[in-house]
């Protein structure tokens, strides 16, 4: 009974560990995205805005130097987050043109992990705290 219990026991704490793996690479926005790294993408035109847990998303297209536009997909922290930074889920609308700025994803991925986003009444959404200062500064090259 002890040599059927060793393997079962090994076998289930290599399952674990692999679960664990998983969900700290997932909580870990480093491995998705390059958090030295600031851009600022001006004048986008917003195509959804869908908050959700745990984290909900931004679509939005842009224009490169040669104008080709891209579809980009900018991460969201947790509907309770933005409600503390005081987002709310009607901030921005499809249409809507906004500047934002944010942490630009890995290897050349249309990803964004958003910071702060400069919205159409003039009002600048903090989404990650404590960055910035809610202040259409915290939307200017660095």
């Amino acid at each position: 009974m002890k040599s059927l219990r060793h393997p079962l026991v090994m076998g289930l704490l290599m399952i674990g560990s692999l679960g664990a793996a998983a969900v700290a690479a997932h909580h870990n926005p480093g491995v998705y995205f390059d958090l030295e790294a600031v851009v600022i993408h001006r004048e986008v035109s917003a195509v959804s805005f869908t908050p959700s847990n745990p984290h909900g998303r931004f679509v939005y297209t842009m224009a490169d130097a040669e104008g080709n536009v891209t579809e980009w997909v900018a991460e969201l922290p947790a509907n309770n987050m933005m409600r503390r930074n005081g987002v709310e889920s009607d901030m921005i609308r499809p249409g809507d043109i906004v500047t934002i700025r944010g942490n630009p994803g890995r290897q050349g991925a249309t990803m964004l992990r958003i910071t702060h986003a400069l919205l159409p009444s003039g009002d600048v959404a903090t989404f990650y705290s404590p960055q910035g200062t809610g202040s259409p500064e915290d939307l200017e090259e660095e």
